[in-house]
């Protein structure tokens, strides 16, 4: 009784979702890859093809064991798909050889179908130059390249190239263009062009723009003039050929630069309103006050010149809530004759906070001269007043980096056992007569190396928590040592469910040979 009551109800849900209209059915595929979404076909014959309108593509290399297949699953999806439906949206997932066949395949597809979101997130072995048509696109919204480090080589090795390699021969044509996340991008400016393009120029609606760890070869300044762009974040950002780096935008709200180059950036941007600095050399003086300034981090590890610093520093004079580098204070210290005469800017400081930029350095004496300290303070003697010391700052900074470490391999050790568990089933289902010897075998070759690599980088990631523990105080690691007992024990698990699924994947091919 209760049994068919069970199947009663499940039959109503099912007909509930299968009587929504196909947009909201798409939505909802819209968070699944394509491949799962497709496997919904099976249900009854309202799903049958239901997948082929779906405005939202994911693939994801990562659904595929073997390149072929994922190949032929690309050509499945493109060739079947409803070719007058639109793409929206296409998320991209590649990694190994050849995915730069994958890269200009499904990218030319997507173009062509009016594409508004496009997300590439890769690990490539070989460059790859992304075709000229993707420079215009009067329907794109979103776009974002990203190369993505694998895990084990995250923590082992340096990434010693960039593999998107976008030749620049004019300006980027994107009028409807409102996000452009670029990671680990090449950028060669043809030769036959101006080495001062101005790629951005035709991207009049661009309004959040993130750049991190490029490459330019051949340019020599990168204007960034965009009337409309509110958050701007350039993080190790342009390395190369680049010498001045020109910033317009009065509409800026959050402006973030990490520099460890010597770079000379000139900045109109009267509207700030977060302003985030750090880097060797100091910032050049805006060319405007930033008059809507309410936080301020400044983060400068060699300031030469003193003058400069406190150019800087006036600038800034609306700020509410600011921090800055120990080595900010020590050089304004070290100069405190360009402090006489000089009233204290800052009337509407609520904050002070100053802390060691370098965590290397051994002395922990804090110098700050009065001078400075009154040019800081005297318009403000109601904001607080913080300084951190060097031994604080390395607790502070070896306690998050364990934390971040327990979080990544805790990710990675969820995701493996899953991922695991589903293998273990598919096994036990195989039956004999469903095996390909020749494709087993070079699964099995696959399913070997990838097992030892994460098996290396398992044991890596609890190598380095350790070294980070152990140059830690004993009452911290004793807060965070039950973590990491618990985060042993699951990589044990983890460990011996790989291993087990390798044995259950040759157990299975020595019965087929028997």
């Amino acid at each position: 009784m209760d049994s068919r009551h069970d199947d009663k109800r499940m039959n109503v849900e099912d007909d509930r979702l299968s009587s929504l209209p196909d947009c909201l059915i798409h939505k909802i595929l819209s968070f699944i890859s394509i491949k799962h979404a497709i496997q919904t076909s099976v249900l009854s014959s309202r799903w049958r093809f239901i997948w082929t309108s779906m405005p939202y593509l994911s693939l994801s290399r990562d659904d595929f064991t073997l390149l072929p297949k994922f190949s032929e699953f690309v050509t499945h999806v493109l060739s079947d798909r409803n070719n007058q439906t639109e793409v929206s949206s296409v998320k991209l997932t590649l990694h190994g050889e050849d995915s730069d066949v994958f890269v200009k395949q499904i990218i030319k597809y997507a173009f062509s179908h009016n594409i508004q979101t496009l997300n590439v997130a890769t690990v490539l072995e070989s460059d790859v130059q992304i075709p000229l048509f993707l420079f215009s696109s009067r329907s794109l919204k979103h776009l974002s390249f990203m190369m993505k480090c694998s895990a084990v080589r995250q923590y082992r090795t340096v990434v010693e190239y960039l593999p998107y390699y976008f030749k620049a021969t004019s300006t980027w044509d994107f009028p409807a263009l409102t996000t452009l996340y670029l990671h680990s991008v090449t950028l060669c400016c043809d030769e036959r062009n101006d080495p001062c393009i101005d790629l951005f120029s035709k991207c009049a609606n661009l309004k959040d723009l993130t750049i991190r760890d490029c490459y330019m070869n051949g340019f020599e300044v990168v204007s960034i003039c965009l009337p409309l762009l509110s958050n701007l974040t350039l993080e190790q950002s342009i390395s190369g050929s680049v010498k001045d780096i020109n910033i317009v935008a009065p509409q800026l709200k959050n402006l973030t630069i990490t520099d460890f180059q010597h770079k000379n950036y000139l900045i109109s941007a009267p509207n700030v309103v977060f302003l985030l600095y750090k880097g060797y050399h100091c910032l050049q003086p805006p060319a405007n006050d930033f008059l809507s300034l309410e936080k301020a981090d400044i983060c400068v590890f060699y300031p030469k010149c003193a003058h400069q610093v406190l150019c800087l520093l006036q600038r800034l004079h609306s700020v509410k809530f600011l921090t800055l580098s120990l080595e900010i204070v020590e050089r304004l210290s070290s100069s405190v004759e360009l402090l006489s005469n000089q009233p204290s800017p800052y009337a509407n400081l609520k904050s002070l906070m100053i802390h060691p930029g370098q965590l290397i350095r051994s002395r922990e004496r804090v110098k700050m001269a009065a001078e400075v300290r009154g040019y800081l303070l005297d318009s403000s003697p109601g904001a607080t007043f913080t300084v951190y010391s060097y031994e604080y700052i390395r607790v502070m900074y070896g306690t998050k980096l364990a934390q971040d470490h327990i979080k990544k391999l805790r990710m990675f050790l969820e995701k493996e056992k899953a991922a695991t568990d589903t293998k273990m089933a598919k096994i036990h289902e195989q039956g004999k007569a469903d095996v390909d010897i020749d494709m087993s075998l070079k699964d099995l070759s696959v399913q070997v190396e990838k097992g030892k690599r994460k098996a290396s980088f398992i044991i890596s990631i609890l190598k380095d928590i350790n070294q980070v523990l152990e140059k830690l105080p004993a009452s911290t690691r004793a807060t965070i040592q039950p973590s990491i007992s618990t985060l042993r024990a699951e990589a044990d698990t983890v460990m011996k469910k790989i291993t087990d699924c390798i044995k259950m994947d040759l157990q299975l091919l020595k019965s087929v040979l028997s």
